[in-house]
């Protein structure tokens, strides 16, 4: 399933992508809309779409921004211009960032389709084919981040979107880098300091769950207990040492 965001300030034309494209048999799952690249930008930082569909001249950023920009930053997916202009900067711009296609107004629904067609093919053999960069620095990043935050509720969203990265992407990057799966790796700090937790003070179990980010004390316990093969409780009695008299 592919997600695909339309940037262009005119509403109707927003209008016209979403009516001529064969979504459904492109599996194309949700589809975004912006009015300037601005706005897209925002969109592309958090919900990571496949295809961009964009216009080249819009008020507050225009298209040529958001392709340098992307370009600049190493964003992944594959653009699709759409533009009233045949302006020869406009397209080497689209040229030299990588473009599919480049579609002049009014949009033609075969010209739409076959550029979405491309688009679709390119991140299919792009996906098993070609190896995706690995950067030690931004692996030890998401470490130093997750350790100094982990008794925060921290899903793997909010980390995607905080080193712009897809989900996936992060998810493969981390495991391959260290060997773990990074939700493992976020549950083996939590649950260490809940072992110290209990065995260290006489908070209650709602109090530990809480401080952890869990949403509630029964889904600690679950959790604990699947993992460490005991509830919280009998883990606390286990634990407690006695004083020699």
């Amino acid at each position: 399933m592919y997600k695909v965001l339309i940037i262009d300030d005119v509403a109707l034309v927003r209008d016209a992508v979403r009516m001529l494209g064969q979504w459904d048999m492109f599996e194309v799952s949700e589809i975004y809309e912006a009015g300037n690249a601005q706005e897209g930008l925002s969109i592309i930082r958090t919900q990571h779409p496949d295809i961009i569909i964009t216009d080249m001249k819009m008020p507050v950023m225009d298209g040529m921004a958001l392709l340098q920009y992307m370009e600049a930053n190493h964003i992944p997916g594959k653009v699709i211009v759409i533009s009233g202009f045949s302006d020869f900067s406009y397209m080497r711009t689209a040229i030299k960032s990588g473009v599919v296609d480049y579609i002049l107004k009014p949009i033609d629904a075969q010209d739409l389709n076959n550029a979405v067609s491309a688009a679709i093919e390119q991140l299919e053999q792009e996906h098993p084919a070609k190896p995706e960069p690995v950067s030690n620095s931004v692996v030890q990043n998401i470490r130093e981040f997750i350790e100094k935050h982990y008794m925060e509720d921290i899903s793997l969203s909010d980390l995607a979107d905080m080193f712009y990265l897809s989900k996936e992407h992060l998810s493969r990057l981390f495991k391959k880098e260290t060997g773990r799966n990074l939700f493992s790796y976020l549950m083996d700090l939590k649950l260490a300091e809940a072992r110290r937790l209990l065995t260290e003070t006489d908070r209650t179990l709602d109090d530990i769950a809480f401080s952890l980010g869990f949403s509630n004390g029964n889904y600690f316990s679950k959790v604990f207990k699947k993992n460490v093969g005991v509830s919280p409780s009998s883990y606390r009695n286990q634990e407690i040492i006695i004083p020699d008299h």
